[in-house]
């Protein structure tokens, strides 16, 4: 067999070309696939003939084995004949002796039955006649040296009742051995002996052997052993099988027969196996041969054509040459889709510029500052705005180090920060600066700055570069400052709110700050004016208070708008006789003020926190109480004078509606007088006539004395006016009974008045009385829009509404009672 080792030392080399690897790929698989086949085919044959090789020594064993079964067997049968002859019986019991030993114990007996020697055993195992005939030089010899006593030996070891058929070795001689019983052919008498026949082996039957097994035989003897074949040793031009010839052990002891053959058919059947694999190994190369020259052709070359195409493609044109595609084959294809991957990459280069340009717009156009470093720090980008921040053009900010360009300090230790480009770098993670830091232009301009630094990495997570994005935080901080400001002042009058003041009250309230005093003031009147003048004099009325605050209290002092007209002044170290004179002459100094020609009015309540052990918030709202204490007392008189400088200033505003308010309030006692109403109840109506239209204040003076027809809009406005009205006397208790009065004067008996829509005997009766005095006086009294009417026009107008608007008996009691008229 022959063995072909293949070792492929392959380098990996870039400049190899793909054709050339195709072909040493190609021989490779070729031989190791010819060397696999031949290997297989080898093996699967030499299997096979080895198989036939020993089916061969399988029968030729068998024929052997046949060879001396048949033997055996003739030497039983012809020893069994002669044993149980009445002749045999009486020769061994010596009678007729001459007789028989003349007429079967002569030469031709033991030529014809084929044995060498022929014994009569006693029953005691003594031999009674003996014989040795040489078949070879045809006539009766002298036995071999020690045959008889062998002969003895054998039949003492045996069992004389059986037959024995075997082959034994006697004196370097292998015989066919055949014993049995002699007696009379009917087996009635007793057996008086035993007759043995042998036959030598001898070269002439171990050649008759050789030819039947056509193998060479040869005979020994081996020690007793379970197996039947000993051992089969193949060499290289025979085969040798080792068998143990069966029924033959004795004394020990079995013929063991060697079968020896020449390896003919194993070697003849590899010889035409290794003449196939060569044939078959030129085939598979001229094979490759062929597809080499194949692939060449129709393969290799147009490929190699193709790549030198691609070779030769300038991918950095905004128009790529295509390749020439000639016929429909499958390098067509291959060039139609290289084709179509380079419209593809035009395109993809297209949104890429498009995207680059973007992105410079972007960058440029941004209102951050941008700049980018390499990865040595230098920087290789500015944006305007970085430009502008740092004082640092392109072209002198390229190529200098991220810290000559961004010089950057603490706001107040003044020292210099450490860059983050160069902590970006170390940690590769984004970093945003610290607070109030300041960035030192060019030209030693200080702005503070907010800014993010951020990696820029490759497509394998290394940092190549930082990109760092900055912004001017100066109106930013200003905002936030301002932010923080207003989360603690109050911004109408730019006190502290109530924020800052429970938090500074749980800061100061330490044993160090006793006596801890507190003053609480609320203004009088806020929601009067508020709702007469409109939010804007509420607004002035608080921040002339707030003023005074301002302008009594000391620098230290504590003062904030806790509420909307509700302020808190918290005094540390401060003795309860300094709060009470304090609190005097804020008082003094307030009363001297006005709004709206209205005295400003503000309630006070103090206390003071003299022990640690005293509960702060408790003497909080002991000095509210304090004030809410002061504040009833005096609201009765501070509200009505309040009222009363609001008609008053009504009246400036329009003389005319002085006039009316008169009028009707001398209608409504007039009216009360004739309903026999009682002094007080007379009074309540002259004032409710007098205030009716109070609530006319919110109204512009533009509207109020306006001499056409009012739109829509002023319409509305005018509606309002009795529940302002309602509003402003609903804070007094002297007015309260009035404010319901005032409410209702404008609804109509039918429902179909406002604010309400109330009707008939819903509506209180003297409102009823309030809304006739005020359509006869306006009835009867010119107007811008309108000349008066008559009296009698007026009452007709009454009569006519009666039911309707008025309340029918009031408009008949004032017809008949008061203007002395019919009804």
């Amino acid at each position: 067999m022959i063995r072909i080792k293949i070792i492929l030392i392959w380098k990996e080399d870039d400049s190899i070309s793909v054709r050339n690897k195709i072909t040493i790929i190609s021989i490779v698989i070729t031989f190791a696939f010819i060397l696999l086949s031949n290997v297989v085919f080898s093996r699967f044959f030499s299997n096979y003939l080895e198989n036939q090789e020993d089916a061969q020594i399988n029968s030729s064993n068998k024929s052997a084995e046949s060879f001396f079964y048949e033997k055996t067997m003739k030497y039983q049968g012809t020893v069994n004949d002669y044993s149980h002859w009445d002749d045999s019986y009486n020769f061994i019991n010596d009678i007729n002796t001459q007789q028989y030993t003349a007429s079967n114990l002569i030469e031709d007996t033991f030529s014809n039955i084929e044995v060498n020697f022929i014994f009569f055993v006693k029953e005691d195992n003594s031999i009674w006649y003996q014989q040795y005939y040489d078949d070879i030089k045809k006539q009766f010899t002298a036995f071999p040296k020690n045959l008889p006593e062998d002969i003895e030996k054998l039949m003492r070891n045996s069992n004389p009742k059986e037959d024995v058929s075997k082959i034994i070795k006697l004196e370097n001689q292998f015989y066919f051995i055949a014993t049995s019983e002699i007696t009379d052919s009917s087996k009635e008498k007793n057996s008086n002996g035993r007759m043995v026949m042998g036959r030598l082996i001898d070269e002439s039957m171990i050649k008759n052997l050789n030819e039947i097994t056509d193998s060479k035989i040869k005979l020994s003897t081996i020690d007793n052993v379970d197996n039947d074949a000993v051992t089969l040793n193949k060499g290289k031009d025979t085969v040798q099988a080792e068998f143990i010839i069966p029924n033959t052990a004795y004394e020990g002891s079995s013929i063991l027969m060697t079968l020896t053959k020449t390896r003919n058919l194993f070697i003849g059947g590899m010889n035409q196996v290794y003449n196939f694999m060569l044939f078959y190994s030129i085939i598979m190369v001229v094979i490759l041969l062929i597809i080499f020259y194949l692939l060449g052709k129709y393969i290799s070359r147009p490929f190699i054509k193709l790549i030198n195409e691609v070779k030769g493609l300038d991918l950095t044109k905004n128009e790529i040459l295509k390749l020439e595609i000639n016929g429909n084959d499958e390098f067509s294809f291959l060039r139609n889709s290289v084709n179509h991957m380079l419209r593809r990459i035009e395109t993809e280069q297209y949104k890429v510029r498009e995207n680059e340009e973007k992105l410079y717009a972007t960058l440029t156009s941004v209102g951050d500052g941008v700049i980018a470093v390499d990865r040595n720090g230098i920087v290789d980008f500015m944006n305007p705005v970085a430009q502008w921040l740092t004082g640092w053009s392109t072209e002198e900010g390229n190529g200098k180090s991220f810290e000559t360009v961004f010089n950057i300090i603490n706001e107040y230790s003044r020292e210099k920060i450490e860059s983050p480009v160069q902590k970006v770098f170390e940690t590769e993670e984004i970093i945003e600066l610290a607070n109030h830091t300041i960035l030192i232009s060019r030209d030693g301009t200080e702005r503070a700055i907010e800014d993010t630094a951020a990696p820029i990495k490759d497509a394998f997570g290394k940092v190549i570069g930082v990109v760092l994005v900055f912004r001017d935080f100066s109106d930013k901080k200003e905002k936030r400052r301002q932010i923080e400001y207003l989360s603690y002042h109050d911004q109408l009058t730019g006190l502290y709110n109530r924020r800052f003041f429970e938090e500074e009250l749980k800061r100061l309230d330490t044993r160090r700050n006793l006596p801890l005093s507190f003053v609480f003031a609320d203004v009088n009147g806020l929601k009067t004016i508020n709702d007469a003048f409109g939010h804007q004099v509420g607004d002035q009325l608080i921040k002339q208070v707030s003023d005074v605050f301002k302008t009594i209290c000391r620098a230290d002092d504590i003062i904030s708008r806790t509420g909307g007209d509700e302020f808190v002044i918290l005094l540390p170290k401060t003795e309860a006789a300094f709060v009470k004179e304090l609190v005097k002459r804020l008082k003094e100094k307030i009363e001297q003020k006005k709004i709206m020609d209205i005295d400003i009015s503000v309630s006070f309540g103090c206390d003071t926190k003299i022990r640690e052990n005293q509960c702060a918030q408790e003497v909080l709202k002991n000095a509210e109480d304090l004030m809410y204490q002061k504040k009833i007392f005096d609201s009765s008189s501070k509200r009505s004078a309040v009222i009363t400088s609001i008609l008053n200033t009504l009246h400036l505003k329009s003389p005319r509606e002085e006039a009316h308010s008169k009028r009707v309030s001398l209608i409504c006692e007039d009216i009360g007088k004739a309903y026999h109403l009682n002094d007080d109840e007379i009074k309540e109506l002259k004032i409710a006539g007098e205030l009716h239209d109070i609530g006319k204040i919110a109204i512009d003076e533009v509207i109020l004395n306006k001499p056409g027809k009012l739109s829509e809009a002023e319409w509305a406005q005018i509606q309002h006016h009795p529940e302002t009205g309602y509003r402003l006397l609903g804070t007094s208790s002297e007015y309260y009974n009035i404010s319901e009065y005032v409410l209702a004067h404008h609804e109509r008996w039918d429902g179909m008045g406002y604010p309400k829509g109330l009707k008939g005997e819903a509506i209180h009766w003297k409102a009823r009385i309030i809304t006739l005095a005020d359509a006869y006086d306006a009835m009867t009294c010119e107007r811008p829009y309108r000349k008066a009417l008559s009296e009698e026009q007026a009452v007709a107008e009454l009569k006519k509404n009666a039911g309707i608007q008025f309340d029918p008996d009031i408009a008949k009691v004032f017809v008949e009672k008061i203007l002395g008229l019919t009804w």
